[in-house]
């Protein structure tokens, strides 16, 4: 099984959790190319120990510095690491014909062999539509105004965190150089950078699998009443948008326990704990944000006071008028 992903220093040991994740539940050979731009030989390792005792080989992919100028947007929830989906057709041996790309921020659950042997019938990427299929109506104009032809002849944005990629298809018809005049169409105005030009170059030739078995977004989950039980039993992938589990600010719930499961498999996992625990005595922003919330809660009333006060002048005025 061919493994991608993109990470960088902060997510080494997040990137060790998804790993020991597959591997528990993929009791397979496993090639993992792990893209960076700043991990060194002990960082790797350090990885290499973690996973000791699972038939898996990780394979660094470096990238060099410069390849992504200051205008591609980032932020702090899209780091220059999401473009590097981008360069795996550039930097992929000639030996692989199909992988399987996972953000770091996930976990496997269950056997993937259904999906990664599946057929793809002449598709180039196997995925999920972003959100559990609820995208869309949040789309910004730039969004709008590049995908509206293709809306009206029935795309779907899809999520570009879990791809299996029909590399051997791709190949020749696609690298880093066909990405970039996509991206010069935008003019770099994406807003989820990566993702955005993935579904743009792509959509016709996309094959769609039911998001929530395997791109279940842990946070629609848990909006949707759905529990950390029915989703340990049934989900093959729990993919931790937005809120971390691992982050101390984040809000968090019952399936989030799921990603602390599997990082207690890990050699890793006293580390995390700690760190975990260390933030949240130490970390000012849940504080700010408590503070916030109360001042918010605070204007609320006042301005609810004042709404009662002009209701009352004119009730009164009405009643002279009488």
């Amino acid at each position: 099984m061919n493994i991608a992903t993109a990470l960088n220093q902060k997510y080494i040991d997040y990137t060790v959790v998804m790993l020991t994740s597959l591997c528990v539940n993929n009791p397979v050979s496993v090639h993992a190319y792990l893209l960076h731009g700043e991990l060194t030989e002990e960082h790797f390792q350090y990885m290499r120990e973690c996973l000791k005792e699972y038939d898996i080989v990780l394979i660094p992919v470096p990238v060099g510095p410069g390849i992504f100028h200051d205008r591609f947007p980032r932020d702090e929830k899209w780091s220059v690491e999401a473009y590097y989906r981008l360069l795996l057709l550039d930097y992929l041996p000639a030996g692989v014909e199909r992988i399987l790309y996972l953000d770091v921020d996930l976990i496997v659950n269950r056997s993937l062999e259904e999906y990664y042997t599946v057929d793809f019938q002449g598709t180039e990427i196997i995925t999920c539509v972003d959100a559990c299929g609820k995208c869309g109506d949040d789309f910004t104009e730039k969004q709008r105004q590049m995908f509206e032809p293709m809306l009206e002849l029935g795309f779907q944005y899809f999520n570009s965190g879990v791809m299996l990629l029909n590399i051997a298809q791709m190949r020749g018809k696609y690298n880093f150089e066909f990405y970039l005049r996509a991206i010069e169409e935008w003019d770099y105005a994406m807003f989820a950078p990566d993702q955005d030009i993935l579904n743009y170059v792509h959509w016709q030739r996309i094959g769609y699998i039911d998001p929530y078995a395997y791109d279940l977004f842990a946070n629609i989950a848990h909006r949707e009443h759905i529990s950390y039980e029915t989703v340990k039993e049934n989900a093959y992938i729990v993919h931790f948008v937005g809120a971390k589990p691992w982050n101390t600010t984040d809000f968090h719930f019952d399936i989030q326990k799921l990603w602390w499961d599997y990082a207690a498999l890990t050699p890793c996992y006293q580390k995390l704990v700690s760190a975990f625990m260390k933030d949240s005595f130490e970390n000012p922003a849940l504080e700010e944000k408590i503070k916030n919330l109360f001042q918010g809660y605070q204007n609320a009333v006042s301005q609810l006071e004042q709404m009662k006060e002009i209701n009352s002048k004119l009730m009164d005025v009405l009643k002279k008028l009488k």
